[in-house]
């Protein structure tokens, strides 16, 4: 009997990566001759790429600016496909107490990020790009992840906020924070990468992986019972675990990445300057 190859992948502890937990649980990679190690990364697409960079895990679903900005940065990594074809729907929050009621009244705020190279870090700057406002490193206060956040918006450390709408719901509901706005990426939202060490010793093992997921996807977006079981899983409420599920699209495993999705994100990263 061949020996098997184990490959570990990193992402966010959210229903975004649920395909990954179910292909691995039904042993869906046993035909490639591979046992998946999947590793939750709380803190984001930032600690993922450092991740990645450090070789710690050979594969990941990062979200898609984060990964471009990061490669294109040196990061030794190279994207594999696209995961989510749906823009991530990012909540703007402000605390609980805030006088703040619109995005617009949340100008002249600090910025909570997990990382600086997060998505949260990019697209605060994606958004204040949009609203005219200009930004500088002194108004974004590193905080970790999401628990951080929950800490020092109240704390008045920091006036805003942006994380995935679905996963900050709890919070919204119990007053800790308030949403003033919802903000769109203008692009898939996440992608699959791999680190170029991973990808030159197992040629083609990288695709190969996500097309078993992005197939259990697939599977799944057909299941009637997909918003229940990210209800008992994540803990959301039916209602937004039902919203969420209209609104997600998991790429086709036979989609090939869009070479001027990858050069829109790239011409944007840089005229913000997180690209050199």
């Amino acid at each position: 009997m061949s020996e098997r190859t184990t490959v570990r992948v990193g992402g966010v502890p959210e229903h975004f990566n649920l395909p990954w937990h179910l292909a691995i649980d039904e042993d869906a990679f046993d035909d490639l001759g591979v046992t998946v190690e999947w590793i939750d990364f709380p803190g984001g697409t930032g600690a993922i790429m450092k991740a990645l960079e450090a070789g710690e895990i050979d594969m990941a679903t990062p979200l898609t600016e984060g990964a471009i900005t990061a490669i294109a940065n040196g990061n030794p990594s190279e994207l594999v496909s696209i995961w989510v074809s749906s823009p991530l729907l990012w909540g703007v929050h402000a605390a609980g107490t805030a006088a703040a009621e619109t995005i617009d009244e949340v100008e002249g705020g600090r910025f909570a990020i997990s990382r600086f190279g997060s998505g949260s870090d990019l697209m605060s700057r994606v958004l204040a790009d949009e609203k005219g406002w200009t930004l500088t490193d002194d108004r974004f206060v590193p905080v970790g992840n999401l628990d951080g956040a929950l800490a020092a918006l109240p704390a008045g450390d920091a006036e805003v906020f942006l994380w995935n709408m679905s996963m900050t719901q709890p919070h919204v509901d119990d007053g800790t924070f308030k949403r003033v706005g919802i903000f769109p990426t203008p692009w898939p939202s996440f992608a699959v990468a791999a680190t170029a060490a991973f990808s030159a010793a197992q040629p083609g093992l990288a695709a190969a992986i996500s097309e078993v997921a992005r197939g259990r996807a697939e599977s799944l977006e057909l299941d009637a019972s997909l918003a229940q079981f990210v209800v008992d899983r994540y803990g959301l409420e039916f209602e937004g675990a039902l919203e969420w599920v209209r609104q997600v699209d998991w790429t086709p495993a036979d989609e090939p990445i869009d070479p001027s999705m990858v050069e829109a994100v790239t011409d944007r990263m840089k005229a913000l300057g997180r690209i050199a």
